[in-house]
Formats: C-alpha cells, structure tokens, sequence
C-alpha cells in the first residue's frame, strides 16, 4: 500500500486503510478501500481524509469491544439494568395483586412460555461467546446447558412448570420473583462473561444488579479519560506539558470530591465544589476551564461518555461569582514597578546576603534589560552576539513572536556579562541549582528572590517581573519612543505597519536608548 494511502486504478484515485489483525474478526475485513473519484493527486489527498478519520475510528470502537468495558462502564452498566428491572418487579407485584394483566408484562407461566424462556436462555449464552467466526462457533464443543444461567433456568423450571396457574397469590409473588432473580443471573452472565475483569468487579456486577442501591456514584471524570485528554492536549492542541498538568490536577481533585461526595456531575455539584475552594476567583475560573476543556474533549472523542451526557448541559459553564465592588477596578492586585531607589535596594540587599552572588547579578541583569526572569535564565553565552557593531542578548525563546529580539547590552553591565561568561560551566550565563520537570531554570531564582523582597517588606504586587515595567517606564520617562522600547523588551506594538512590515529600530537606536536607564549602583 502507499504510505500515503491512495492507489491509482484505472485513472481513479482510491483510498486504502490496512485493518490490524486484532480487529479484523470484528470489522470481518482485511482492508477500508474507497474511489475517490478524481484522477487529480491532490484533490484525492484532501477527500481522503474524511474516508481515514471515519475508518481509524472504526478500528478504535472495534479495539475498545475486543479490550472489553472498564470497570467503571461495567458498574454504570449494571446500575441501568439494575433500575430498569426494579421497575418492572415493582410494576410486576402491583399488577399480581391488582389481579391486571398488560401487554408489556405478561405475567402468566404457561408451557409455551416456558420454551420461550428456555429458548431466549440458550441465545443469550451463545451470544455472550467471544467467537470470532461462525465457523469457530460451529466447530466448538461448547456446552451452554453447563453455564449457570441455564442451571438457573432448570431449577426455576422444575420448580414451576408443572403449577400452572392455580396457586396463591403468595405463591405467585414467589414465582414472579423468581423470575426476576433468574433475569438478574442472565444479566450478571451476559454483563461479566468472557470479560478480562477483577473478581472485584464481578462482585461488583451482582451486588447492583441484586440492587441499585448498591451501585456508588462514579465521576465520569475517570483516570483513564484524563490520561487520554492529556495525551489529546499535549499531541493535538500542542499544549504545553505545565498547562496539561496543571489542568489534569484538577480534574483529579474535582473526581476525587465528587466520588467522595457520591455527587453526580451537573452544575450544581460542580458550583458546591468551588464553594469548597479557598481560592480566588480567578483561580476558580482556571478550575472552570480545566473542566470545559475536558467536557468538550469527551463529548467529541470518548463515546461512551457521550452517550452519558450528550442530552446535558456542560456543567462547568455559566456560574456566577461576587463581584467586590469596593475593590473593583481599584488596582490593588496589579503589579508594580520598582522605583530605581527600589532596584538598588535590592541589588545591594542580595549582594549582602550569603550565597546570593547569583541572584545579586540576575537582579542587576533583569533592571538593565527589562527581560522576564526565565528568558535570562535560559541565556547561553552563545546568545550573547553582536548586531552592527553592538552587543547584545539575542532572546529567542520567549511568549510571543515578539520576543524574539536583540537587547543590546547596558554599558553599566558590560563587565558583569564578560564575568559571566569566562565563569560558566555549563554555557549558561546564569547559573542554576537545577531545572524543574519541566525545563524551567528560574524556579530556585525566583524563590530566592520572593523571600528577598519579602524581607524587605514589599508585598506580592512586587515580583522580579517589576523589573520589566521598572524598565519600560524609566525609558517612557526619558522620552523613549514607545516603538523602540516595545522592541528592547519584545512587546507586540499593535500596528500591522510595524509588527509586520518593520524591520524594527537599529541596535544603535536600542543601545541609545537603553543607556538612559540610570541607577545608584556599585557593581
């Protein structure tokens, strides 16, 4: 086959798929095949796809019926059927002592009936087999009078048939819940045979089907679907790992409340576990998308879920929050920048502190460039490089294609950077103790910074990211364009004229203008 799945026939392209070998028994194919009626290549590499996309998913139902249900699907299985057998035992007693008689519940136990049963016994035990051709099932020796739901059958026979209709009313409440006990075994057979499942949830299977009540509430937001929905964001999306953990955290905690909780997964449950989270509202909203993001996932790509909840509404949408109005709009929670009295305060309060040399120069390195603390973090020495005439830090790594620039060095820092590099061991320019699962270099750094300004008494609208608008408006304040200081810091200016068709400020223009940042500081 074409490793781009289409053959040429007669003019025509067609489409082709391979069926695995483990599926082929339940597609009873070897191969998809399809015309596309097209001679042209590259109209058939565009109607292919809906043809791949329909047969891969194919071949995943059919894997999902050879792996069998989960424990989980087994259970809510077992609760529909347990319900719906209560129901006709109840409405089958109302009716033996009303003396009524319905279509639907034929409540009589005549010889006929009896064949009827003995009949539909045998077909649901051959059905229950896991034979992969007819022929298998023709050739096998396989004994159904052996299974219990026959055996079942048997004792309920010969403890009835030859009754007839002439017994007491006591005698047909016992007969009628003999029959129910007998549909309960045959379900519990035709749920659990054949299955690769834990005797655990065998046991399961019969103590709901004996009664709902028995069935515990379990979070769709299972482990297994939030594994798939990480894969799913990382693979597809192109999510990163951070975000997907962040995200899967969530949806843990939110399945772990709603199981302890025994709470079905609707909006209300979901706005009672928010009530339960001492966090902000901003938080709590993250928690909200976490949820969405899984919901809209599921409902697309997890069928077994879908026909869980596709007739419901997303849980995780339309909740309201209090707005404080005393403090709305009053910018109690924005950060702020650093005055240069403040910079210098900190440079001084790091180099004064044991085993701070490193901070001492990122502080340095952050209020000359107004760079974000991983960007200088992840700094090489091979990053430090020279446009027309001018050294700079080429940053190339950042949030945005805007970040992506070349920051020429302040001449106060000159020395520190030339230290910087003759001292690296690794080809870093900031050491670091180590970097996070993630990558991130920043992390010890930024701890050790925290309990810094912390010390100093300033509160959390102060963060190493201040430096960043320390530097934007001292360089505001010193009549820098807003255009040459949205490219020293690697900000989007907004207009196409410059963020597409500009090649930007010279690093003469940038070096001028970032020698105007001006701090009390012995280096």
């Amino acid at each position: 086959m074409a490793s781009d799945n289409l053959v040429l026939r007669s003019g025509n392209w067609h489409v082709r798929l391979s069926i695995p070998k483990d599926v082929r028994h339940i597609l009873n194919r070897t191969e998809f095949t399809e015309s596309l009626k097209t001679g042209s290549k590259p109209e058939a590499q565009v109607k292919k796809l809906a043809f791949l996309h329909s047969w891969k998913q194919a071949i995943a139902n059919a894997r999902r019926l050879v792996a069998g249900p989960t424990p989980d699907e087994l259970s809510e299985k077992s609760y529909d059927i347990s319900k719906l057998i209560e129901t006709r035992q109840q409405s089958g007693l109302m009716n033996i002592v009303t003396s009524t008689q319905t279509d639907e519940l034929d409540l009589t136990f005549s010889q006929e009936k009896f064949q009827h049963i003995e009949s539909e016994t045998f077909d649901l035990i051959s059905n229950a087999q896991k034979w992969k051709s007819p022929k298998e099932a023709f050739e096998s020796d396989f004994d159904p009078c052996g299974e219990r739901p026959y055996l079942e059958f048997e004792t309920f026979k010969e403890k009835w048939s030859e009754r007839g209709e002439g017994i007491s009313l006591e005698q047909k409440i016992e007969r009628f819940n003999d029959f129910i006990r007998l549909n309960k075994v045959m379900h519990n057979y035709l749920i659990t045979v054949g299955q690769p499942i834990s005797i655990e949830s065998i046991d399961e299977v019969k103590s709901i089907l004996d009664s709902p009540k028995n069935y515990k509430i379990k979070s769709p937001i299972t482990t297994n679907r939030i594994a798939s929905f990480e894969a799913y964001q990382i693979k597809t999306k192109g999510i990163i790992q951070k975000t997907v953990d962040t995200q899967a955290n969530r949806l843990k905690l939110m399945n772990a409340w709603l199981e302890a909780e025994q709470r079905d997964l609707n909006q209300e449950s979901i706005a009672s576990y928010l009530d339960t989270l001492n966090l902000s509202i901003k938080t709590k909203k993250q928690y909200l998308f976490a949820g969405s993001s899984f919901w809209k996932w599921a409902i697309k790509h997890d069928e077994n879920f879908k026909k869980l909840h596709r007739d419901q509404q997303s849980p995780f949408e339309k909740h309201d929050f209090p707005v404080n109005r005393s403090k709305r709009g009053d910018g109690s929670t924005d950060r702020k920048a650093f005055t240069p009295e403040d910079v210098t305060r900190l440079h001084e309060a790091a180099k004064a502190t044991k085993n701070r040399e490193t901070l001492t120069d990122l502080i340095l390195l952050g209020s000359h460039t107004g760079a974000r603390i991983e960007e200088l973090c992840q700094l090489q020495t091979q990053d430090i490089v020279t446009e027309e005439g001018v050294k700079c830090f080429y940053f190339y790594d950042g949030k945005t294609a805007a970040s992506e620039r070349h920051t020429p060095i302040h001449p106060a820092i000159k020395e520190t950077v030339e230290r910087l590099i003759r001292n690296s061991k690794d080809g870093f320019l900031i050491s670091s103790p180590a970097g996070n699962k993630y990558g991130n270099r920043s992390d010890a750094l930024s701890k050790q910074f925290g309990r810094l300004k912390t010390t100093l008494e300033y509160n959390s609208q102060y963060v190493f990211h201040s430096f960043r608008k320390t530097v934007i408006t001292q360089l505001q304040r010193a009549d820098v364009p807003g255009i040459l200081i949205a490219s020293i810091v690697g900000h989007e200016t907004g207009t196409i004229t410059f963020d597409v068709y500009s090649a930007g400020p010279s690093p003469k223009q940038k070096h001028d203008a970032i020698s105007k940042l001006k701090y009390n500081i012995k280096i």
